[in-house]
């Protein structure tokens, strides 16, 4: 009874040390993961996106051009009967200086779908809600501005409707869920996959410079980046994320030499005690 006792101490020991460097690696390796698309906008009818499953983790990347426009998405199927979304912007040019008139808003509509009730659909407007708040996305390696969020508990039987109005020029990401799924696509509609390459163009987009200060609240024409500053910011990027990946595999190196030690240390103590104890 000593002996096991000892022991179980000496792994508790152990795990203290190791604990701190797998949470650290936890902590590097946190992607925010989420399947990213494209909002295809449609030239002859309302844009529309169809979720099959908005409980996974989705983020849909857009362009309004002009006031009034509008994408549809109808989202289905919520694990635990959690709706969760929120609209964001990039933490630049033009977008971060606009005036919180020329956000867009959105409006929810809750339909039910029980063939044993007659409840009439539910409908709320959201325009910007909360303090916009500016964070590192390190999945796609972006500084973007929350400007709406949202999260409720639904009923059952309830189908989702939402519908985001422009109310002018600028780009923003539409997320919804929070499950991570990578094996099935969920997604139709208005919307192509968007890979990592077509996401960094979207985010290095910038104002057109020549644009009189004056005139910086009001929504900008969005433009093009030259293709010296695109390949800058490009190999930026990639730097980046060697230096992120390097790291990443210094600690998992390191993470594994611990752990190893740890199995000798216990392997050696129980066959030390067991000699001990046949002596």
């Amino acid at each position: 009874m000593l002996q096991l006792s000892k022991m179980l101490n000496l792994i508790k020991a152990m795990g203290v040390i190791a604990l701190p460097v797998i949470l650290f690696i936890s902590q590097t390796n946190e992607t925010y993961a989420h399947q990213p698309f494209e909002i295809i906008k449609s030239p002859s009818k309302k844009t529309t996106i169809d979720l099959s499953d908005a409980s996974v983790s989705h983020a849909f990347y857009g362009k309004f051009e002009s006031v009034n426009e509008e994408i549809i998405f109808n989202l289905n199927n919520f694990s635990d009967n959690i709706l969760k979304f929120s609209i964001l912007i990039p933490d630049r040019n033009p977008e971060k200086l606009l005036d919180k008139k020329y956000l867009p808003e959105l409006t929810l509509t809750k339909i039910s779908t029980s063939k044993n009730q007659n409840s009439p659909n539910v409908q709320n407007t959201f325009k910007p809600n909360i303090t916009p708040a500016t964070y590192y996305e390190p999945y796609s390696q972006m500084h973007l501005i929350r400007v709406t969020a949202h999260q409720e508990i639904l009923k059952n039987n309830i189908q989702v409707k939402v519908t985001i109005k422009s109310n002018g020029p600028l780009r923003y990401i539409f997320s919804v869920g929070s499950k991570e799924i990578f094996s099935s696509v969920y997604a139709s509609g208005d919307t192509e996959y968007f890979n990592s390459s077509s996401q960094r163009e979207w985010y290095w987009y910038i104002e057109n410079e020549n644009e009189d200060k004056d005139q910086k609240n009001l929504p900008k024409k969005i433009t093009k980046p030259s293709v010296q500053i695109q390949n800058s910011n490009s190999k930026q990027l990639e730097n980046t994320r060697a230096t992120a990946n390097t790291l990443n595999s210094t600690i998992v190196i390191f993470s594994s030499l611990i752990l190893l030690v740890v199995i000798i240390l216990i392997i050696y103590y129980l066959k030390y005690s067991k000699k001990k104890y046949e002596d």
